[in-house]
């Protein structure tokens, strides 16, 4: 019996890309870094990658929107809380007290004889106020912008003196993982994930096997075994055997075909017809058993000369 679907693959799933795809066979795509890699590299990436999965451990997250993060880092409730960038008092003010890099500033010269703006005696704010870090050659007042987290500068030069980067990769006993020491890097940029196996893929092509009308059973009737009674110059009779109790698939009819035309269609409890021959001629029998809707294979084909 064939059980593969007739026609075969008339739908089509969603497929993830296969990681051996690349040109070269000794290359593996690595789905997460988005690279194509040696295969003994991608190997040793998945376990890495899975290990710091494990250890950044998404449970422990409060798992907010990238809105809401920025939205909290904004307000001075991130991870930062407790630092403070700026100090003010009566007689003085730093609005950068780490040195750090500023950017989008307006530069106000010292004294400022602009009457209206910050640092003038016929401003609204305080007047006479030097540059908070004593920048003897370049003393002028920087007002609004914003800073740069990760570099530090000379205050007065403004020239970047260092860069923080953060970083990516740590040994193993830094997360009190035993063995052997080896590091550990871990993309900021990768989200964590809940590991599981993908075991439902969607569809993209046709519904199967809904609203689909072409699929047809895997299991047919048994095809009949047809023999030649008798013919005169003006019939044939026929008779056939039903050939089905191996499947157990009930036969509803049976469908007699003449030269590859259907000509009639009996009862499953009738085996035998008589064909009416008008025109003199070689002619060429079969018959199809029918299950509902299922169609067998053709019989064994008779031919007669009329």
């Amino acid at each position: 019996m064939q059980y593969n679907p007739n026609p075969t693959r008339v739908w089509s799933r969603v497929q993830s890309r296969c990681p051996t795809d690349s040109e070269s066979s000794a290359l593996v795509y690595v789905p997460l870094t988005n690279n194509t890699v040696p295969q003994a590299e991608a190997n040793y990436q998945e376990k890495v990658l899975y290990k710091g999965n494990i250890l950044q451990y998404k449970n422990n997250s409060s798992r907010i929107t990238k809105k809401q993060k920025y939205s909290q880092i904004s307000k001075g409730l991130w991870c930062n809380r407790q630092k403070s960038y700026a100090t003010q008092s009566q007689t003085y003010t730093n609005p950068n007290t780490t040195s750090l890099k500023r950017v989008n500033y307006i530069e106000i010269p010292f004294p400022n004889q602009i009457v209206g703006s910050p640092n003038n005696i016929s401003g609204p704010y305080q007047y006479q106020v030097p540059n908070p870090f004593n920048c003897s050659a370049n003393n002028v007042l920087q007002d609004g912008g914003n800073l740069v987290c990760n570099a530090y500068v000379d205050p007065c030069t403004n020239k970047i003196i260092q860069k923080v980067y953060e970083q990516e990769c740590y040994p193993t006993y830094c997360s009190d993982v035993p063995g052997t020491v080896q590091y550990l890097c871990w993309n900021p940029k990768l989200d964590t994930w809940f590991p599981k196996q993908r075991y439902v893929m969607n569809n993209s092509l046709n519904k199967w096997p809904l609203n689909y009308k072409g699929l047809i059973s895997a299991v047919k009737p048994s095809s009949p075994v047809l023999k030649l009674e008798s013919s005169t110059s003006t019939s044939v009779t026929l008779s056939w055997l039903n050939n089905n109790s191996k499947n157990c698939l009930p036969i509803s009819q049976y469908i007699i075909y003449q030269n590859g035309l259907q000509i009639q269609t009996v009862s499953f409890t009738i085996l035998t017809t008589t064909i009416s021959i008008t025109t003199p001629g070689t002619y060429s029998f079969y018959v199809v058993a029918l299950s509902r809707t299922i169609k067998s294979e053709p019989s064994n084909i008779i031919s007669i000369t009329v």
